[in-house]
């Protein structure tokens, strides 16, 4: 079953493996790098690795990370992952974070793509909350949660979104 989720002007789908380079392009484009905690490039096997767990996410799952379209071009992607240790809130609670191309900053597409992956987590995966970590020198993902309805700052580096904030 092909899954896509649709927005005014997007179109989001399951990463597949075939992504790989695609991602690694957005990711690694030296204005994101410099966003980054490490300030480096990701490698490409630390990619190919959160890739396939990804996938096989959505395989075991039925929730995963999206491949961001506009126009058919990928300009994106959502990462969907347990937030792990080191939150402040339960490991497996899910993470939301996009990943946008810098030549598409600036118009509002990571919250559209960010908002219509957690619709998608509030509706057809039944989650109450999503969260997002942000670093706090990270003015433009700032400016995108901030667009996000109800939207609650936890704490310096993480927000929370409620499915009851988007109903």
């Amino acid at each position: 079953m092909t899954r896509e989720l649709r927005t005014d002007r997007l179109v989001l789908r399951p990463v597949e493996e075939s992504d790989l380079d695609t991602m690694l392009s957005i990711r690694n484009a030296p204005a994101v790098i410099a966003t980054t905690g490490t300030g480096k490039e990701l490698p490409r096997e630390t990619m190919a690795g959160q890739l396939g767990r990804r996938v096989t996410s959505w395989r075991e799952r039925e929730l995963g990370s999206w491949l961001v379209l506009l126009d058919d071009e990928a300009i994106a992607f959502v990462e969907v992952t347990p937030i792990g240790e080191g939150s402040g809130v339960d490991p497996d609670e899910i993470e939301i974070g996009v990943v946008i191309h810098p030549d598409h900053w600036g118009r509002g597409l990571a919250a559209e793509a960010g908002l219509a992956a957690a619709r998608d987590l509030f509706e057809r995966a039944g989650l109450q909350r999503v969260y997002a970590e942000i670093d706090p020198d990270n003015a433009k993902s700032l400016r995108a949660i901030a667009k996000a309805p109800g939207v609650r700052k936890v704490d310096d580096e993480l927000f929370e979104l409620t499915a009851e904030s988007l109903r």
